[in-house]
């Protein structure tokens, strides 16, 4: 037997810009063809599929979605338009099938076979018997994204989009997205029972309009001719990635920035060195801003000018409450709008 490659061709998206679907004339397209190789193993007697009729699936699966049924937990794997599922010690090929609402998906083997999602909760028969109601086993978002005017917030899961609007009056699900990556962006599109939903994030630094708090992706969402522009990702990606040396303490130049130095260590940990000595302490990130908890350090005397520069330090760290990035990629602790102090990267 002969097993074709079975291609996906994924969404073209055209973006202007930076207006993110916006104001200005859409110029540039992009698109991402992914493909399988051209051929596959004959499945083995245990997998749960007829050795006469092999399913070709694609490499690059997305993550797994797991949904608890009873006693039971199975296994559903995306892969573009085919799905594997892992339930009761087999494993089947699925392929969508067009439902009212939610999305079904059935054994190409055995169409008695199925697992029908709809949001949180699923349905699935296993050779025609209805299982337990199947609940989705909750994992944190893979990515997260915000707006305002009106409020609104994505979550990236492993099983699909899930979109709040309106300040949460209006929820919206899209199973199994496609991801497509392209040049300094990603995009993902899924069809929910309302439409389609995409949503594009783009490698750009963003400020949420609202709450001034800086994140390290710019994202733009389009449903129902709606366009959502807003900010995503973990804003502490922007403060981590090794030791910032401090250039200026509350509007005075620091003299040797190699000896003040702030790093944003994973969990919240802070350290650095204040001048003369090290010191350790915590930073917690929040919707109203940032906080550095406060510091121990070593006791080591130094001379004068070290000494009072580290008290200069320790004091203005205390009263940080907010971050920024300027333009140069500089960071700016911030107390309100007033900086305390800024830092490079060395």
């Amino acid at each position: 037997m002969v097993l074709r490659p079975l291609f996906l061709l994924p969404l073209a998206l055209v973006l202007g810009g930076c207006s993110l679907f916006g104001d200005r004339a859409e110029s540039s397209a992009i698109s991402a063809t992914k493909s399988s190789s051209a051929a596959s193993p004959t499945p083995s007697a245990d997998s749960g599929e007829a050795p006469g009729r092999a399913a070709v699936l694609p490499l690059d699966p997305q993550p797994p979605v797991q949904f608890r049924c009873g006693e039971q937990t199975v296994t559903l794997r995306h892969f573009g338009e085919l799905s594997t599922l892992q339930a009761a010690g087999r494993t089947y090929t699925l392929h969508p099938v067009r439902t009212a609402s939610g999305v079904k998906r059935v054994s190409v083997d055995d169409e008695r076979t199925s697992i029908w999602v709809k949001g949180d909760a699923a349905r699935l028969e296993l050779a025609g018997v209805a299982q337990p109601e199947c609940r989705l086993v909750a994992e944190k978002p893979v990515f997260r994204a915000v707006g305002n005017e009106p409020g609104w917030r994505l979550d990236v899961r492993a099983d699909g989009l899930s979109l709040l609007l309106d300040h949460g009056d209006t929820h919206v699900f899209a199973p199994g997205p496609l991801v497509v990556d392209g040049d300094g962006m990603r995009s993902y599109e899924a069809v929910s029972a309302g439409g389609p939903l995409t949503a594009v994030v783009f490698a750009r630094h963003c400020v949420d309009s609202m709450s001034g708090m800086p994140h390290p992706r710019t994202v733009a969402v389009r449903w129902q001719g709606r366009v959502l522009k807003g900010c995503g990702g973990d804003p502490a990606e922007l403060l981590q990635g090794g030791a910032w040396e401090v250039v200026e303490i509350d509007g005075r130049a620091v003299a040797d920035p190699t000896r003040v130095t702030v790093n944003f260590a994973p969990e919240g940990r802070l350290a650095g060195i204040a001048a003369c000595n090290r010191y350790f302490g915590r930073y917690a990130l929040s919707g109203e801003g940032l906080r550095l908890s406060p510091l121990g350090a070593t006791k080591m005397a130094c001379e004068p000018g070290a000494m009072e520069e580290e008290r200069r330090f320790i004091e203005a760290a205390g009263r940080v409450t907010g971050f920024a990035l300027a333009p140069d990629a500089s960071l700016q602790l911030l107390a309100g709008e007033r900086v305390l102090l800024r830092a490079r990267r060395p």
